[in-house]
C-alpha cells in the first residue's frame, strides 16, 4: 500500500459521475481506501434506509461498524458499480480498501461489485461473508 495512484472523477456511463484511473494501476494494487465516518450498526441500518430512499449506495457494513462515504469521505464514494468490476473492496485493520482486480488502463473507470442483494437494491455495499450475488 505504499504506492499513492493518480486518480480523476469524470463523467461516467455507468451512472453520473465516476473515478478514473490517471495513470495505468496494475492488478493487484491497493488503489485507494474508502474513508468516511465510522458509524454504530444502528446508525448505520437508520442512514441505509434514507440512502436507499434517494438511491444512493454510500455505506460498507463491517462486523462492529458501518463506513458512511458521505460524510467525511473521499473520492472513492465516485467509484460505481459494475458486475464486470476491474476492481475489489478489500476489509483490512478495519477499514475498507480498493484494490485492482486486474491492470487497469489510464483513462479507464474504477469499478467494483457492490455485492447488492436483487431482492432490496441498492443499500449497503456488503462484504465478507454477508456479501450476495448481484442479479
Amino acid at each position: 500500500m505504499a504506492k499513492t495512484y493518480r486518480l480523476k472523477l469524470g463523467q461516467s456511463a455507468i451512472h453520473g459521475r465516476g473515478l478514473f484511473a490517471a495513470e495505468r494501476i496494475p492488478a493487484g494494487a491497493w488503489i485507494i481506501e474508502y474513508t468516511g465516518q465510522k458509524v454504530s450498526l444502528a446508525e448505520g441500518r437508520r442512514r441505509d434506509k434514507f440512502y436507499n430512499s434517494i438511491g444512493y449506495t454510500l455505506l460498507f457494513k463491517l462486523d462492529t461498524h458501518y463506513v458512511d462515504g458521505l460524510v467525511g469521505g473521499n473520492e472513492a464514494i465516485y467509484i460505481n458499480h459494475s458486475l464486470t468490476p476491474n476492481a475489489d473492496a478489500i476489509m483490512h485493520r478495519g477499514g475498507v480498501w480498493i484494490r485492482a482486480l486486474c491492470d487497469i488502463a489510464r483513462g479507464e473507470e474504477l469499478t467494483y461489485d457492490y455485492g447488492f442483494d436483487p431482492a432490496n437494491p441498492p443499500g449497503a455495499k456488503r462484504r465478507g461473508g454477508k456479501r450476495k450475488k448481484p442479479a
